[in-house]
Protein backbone atom coordinates (compact mmCIF):
# COMPACT_ATOMS: atom_id res chain seq x y z
CA UNK A 1 0.00 0.00 0.00
CA UNK A 2 1.09 3.36 -0.98
CA UNK A 3 1.44 5.69 1.87
CA UNK A 4 3.60 9.27 0.93
CA UNK A 5 4.95 10.62 -2.25
CA UNK A 6 7.61 13.82 -1.70
CA UNK A 7 9.62 15.38 -4.67
CA UNK A 8 11.92 12.56 -4.79
CA UNK A 9 10.88 9.60 -2.82
CA UNK A 10 7.54 7.18 -2.21
CA UNK A 11 7.03 5.28 1.00
CA UNK A 12 5.14 2.13 0.94
CA UNK A 13 4.94 -0.78 2.57
CA UNK A 14 7.05 -3.88 2.55
CA UNK A 15 6.46 -6.94 1.20
CA UNK A 16 8.09 -9.99 1.24
CA UNK A 17 9.66 -9.24 -1.81
CA UNK A 18 11.48 -6.66 -0.59
CA UNK A 19 13.75 -8.76 1.84
CA UNK A 20 16.98 -9.12 -0.76
CA UNK A 21 17.14 -5.30 -1.53
CA UNK A 22 16.42 -4.51 2.26
CA UNK A 23 18.88 -7.27 3.39
CA UNK A 24 22.02 -5.49 1.46
CA UNK A 25 21.07 -2.06 2.83
CA UNK A 26 20.52 -3.18 6.79
CA UNK A 27 23.08 -6.02 6.06
CA UNK A 28 25.46 -3.09 6.20
CA UNK A 29 27.69 -2.13 9.48
CA UNK A 30 27.94 1.16 8.50
CA UNK A 31 24.16 2.13 7.70
CA UNK A 32 23.44 0.08 11.28
CA UNK A 33 26.55 1.42 13.23
CA UNK A 34 23.81 3.64 15.61
CA UNK A 35 21.43 0.62 15.74
CA UNK A 36 21.16 -1.67 19.10
CA UNK A 37 20.53 -4.59 16.96
CA UNK A 38 23.49 -4.11 14.97
CA UNK A 39 24.15 -5.57 10.86
CA UNK A 40 20.79 -7.76 9.79
CA UNK A 41 21.50 -10.89 8.46
CA UNK A 42 18.81 -11.89 5.33
CA UNK A 43 17.08 -13.41 8.50
CA UNK A 44 16.92 -10.63 10.28
CA UNK A 45 15.51 -8.55 7.66
CA UNK A 46 13.10 -10.99 7.14
CA UNK A 47 11.48 -10.67 10.56
CA UNK A 48 12.08 -7.04 10.28
CA UNK A 49 9.57 -6.67 7.35
CA UNK A 50 7.39 -9.50 8.99
CA UNK A 51 7.30 -7.26 12.31
CA UNK A 52 6.31 -4.29 9.93
CA UNK A 53 3.02 -6.09 8.76
CA UNK A 54 2.06 -7.12 11.69
CA UNK A 55 2.48 -3.73 13.06
CA UNK A 56 0.65 -2.06 9.64
CA UNK A 57 -2.31 -4.10 10.82
CA UNK A 58 -2.69 -3.86 14.44
CA UNK A 59 -1.57 0.27 14.38
CA UNK A 60 -2.61 1.45 10.74
CA UNK A 61 1.80 2.36 10.66
CA UNK A 62 4.84 1.07 10.80
CA UNK A 63 8.35 1.39 9.07
CA UNK A 64 7.81 1.93 5.47
CA UNK A 65 9.85 1.09 2.49
CA UNK A 66 11.60 4.10 0.94
CA UNK A 67 11.96 4.42 -2.70
CA UNK A 68 13.66 6.25 -5.03
CA UNK A 69 11.06 7.90 -7.22
CA UNK A 70 13.36 8.05 -10.28
CA UNK A 71 14.72 4.52 -10.09
CA UNK A 72 12.33 2.86 -8.02
CA UNK A 73 14.83 1.27 -6.07
CA UNK A 74 14.42 0.22 -2.10
CA UNK A 75 17.11 2.93 -0.55
CA UNK A 76 15.94 1.93 3.30
CA UNK A 77 13.37 2.73 5.61
CA UNK A 78 10.96 5.20 7.38
CA UNK A 79 8.02 4.93 9.48
CA UNK A 80 6.76 4.90 13.13
CA UNK A 81 6.55 2.11 15.24
CA UNK A 82 5.30 1.47 18.77
CA UNK A 83 7.86 1.89 21.76
CA UNK A 84 8.09 1.02 25.74
CA UNK A 85 10.49 3.49 26.84
CA UNK A 86 11.17 3.52 30.14
CA UNK A 87 7.96 1.96 30.88
CA UNK A 88 5.90 4.88 28.71
CA UNK A 89 4.16 3.23 25.43
CA UNK A 90 4.94 6.22 22.36
CA UNK A 91 5.27 5.88 19.28
CA UNK A 92 9.01 6.69 18.11
CA UNK A 93 10.21 7.77 14.10
CA UNK A 94 12.93 5.79 12.50
CA UNK A 95 14.73 5.30 9.10
CA UNK A 96 17.67 3.68 7.42
CA UNK A 97 19.38 4.56 4.37
CA UNK A 98 21.57 2.87 1.87
CA UNK A 99 25.09 4.42 2.45
CA UNK A 100 25.19 5.71 -1.71
CA UNK A 101 21.89 8.42 -0.70
CA UNK A 102 23.80 9.70 2.40
CA UNK A 103 23.69 13.47 2.29
CA UNK A 104 21.33 14.52 -0.34
CA UNK A 105 18.40 15.15 2.49
CA UNK A 106 16.14 12.19 1.85
CA UNK A 107 16.13 10.97 5.52
CA UNK A 108 14.57 14.54 6.24
CA UNK A 109 11.92 14.19 3.38
CA UNK A 110 10.99 10.96 4.30
CA UNK A 111 10.68 11.59 8.30
CA UNK A 112 8.66 14.33 7.22
CA UNK A 113 6.74 12.32 4.85
CA UNK A 114 6.05 9.97 7.98
CA UNK A 115 5.36 12.17 10.51
CA UNK A 116 2.77 14.27 8.36
CA UNK A 117 1.09 10.92 7.79
CA UNK A 118 1.37 10.15 11.54
CA UNK A 119 -0.46 13.00 12.77
CA UNK A 120 -2.91 13.20 9.93
CA UNK A 121 -3.96 9.85 8.82
CA UNK A 122 -3.11 7.94 12.08
CA UNK A 123 -4.20 10.57 14.84
CA UNK A 124 -0.74 10.63 16.50
CA UNK A 125 0.10 13.45 18.94
CA UNK A 126 3.26 13.01 19.70
CA UNK A 127 6.22 10.85 18.25
CA UNK A 128 9.54 10.68 19.39
CA UNK A 129 12.90 9.58 18.26
CA UNK A 130 15.29 7.90 20.32
CA UNK A 131 18.97 8.99 18.68
CA UNK A 132 22.90 8.19 20.01
CA UNK A 133 24.58 11.06 21.27
CA UNK A 134 26.75 10.88 18.75
CA UNK A 135 24.75 10.55 15.90
CA UNK A 136 25.12 13.94 15.12
CA UNK A 137 23.78 13.29 11.31
CA UNK A 138 20.30 11.65 12.84
CA UNK A 139 20.04 15.01 15.54
CA UNK A 140 20.22 17.32 12.44
CA UNK A 141 17.71 15.22 10.71
CA UNK A 142 15.08 15.55 13.76
CA UNK A 143 15.98 19.04 14.07
CA UNK A 144 15.12 18.87 10.34
CA UNK A 145 11.72 17.66 10.52
CA UNK A 146 10.78 19.81 13.98
CA UNK A 147 12.07 17.15 16.42
CA UNK A 148 13.20 18.59 19.94
CA UNK A 149 15.22 17.13 22.60
CA UNK A 150 12.79 16.15 25.40
CA UNK A 151 15.17 14.64 27.89
CA UNK A 152 18.59 12.31 28.39
CA UNK A 153 18.53 8.76 29.42
CA UNK A 154 19.58 5.23 28.70
CA UNK A 155 18.16 3.13 26.30
CA UNK A 156 19.36 -0.64 25.58
CA UNK A 157 22.55 0.65 27.10
CA UNK A 158 23.24 3.37 25.00
CA UNK A 159 23.33 7.14 25.91
CA UNK A 160 20.44 8.59 24.23
CA UNK A 161 18.35 11.59 23.23
CA UNK A 162 14.44 11.19 23.22
CA UNK A 163 13.55 14.17 20.71
CA UNK A 164 9.97 14.56 20.58
CA UNK A 165 7.34 16.45 18.06
CA UNK A 166 3.75 16.93 19.90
Amino acid sequence: MFIAETPRLVLREFTSIDVGALGEILGDPEVMEFSTNGPCTDDDTRKFIDGCLVSYKEHGFGQWGVVDSSSGAIIGFCGLSPVDLNGVQEVEIGYRLARNVWGRGLASEAAAAALAYGFSQCGLDSVIAIIAHRHIASVRVAAKVGLNIDFSTTYRGWDVGIYRKG
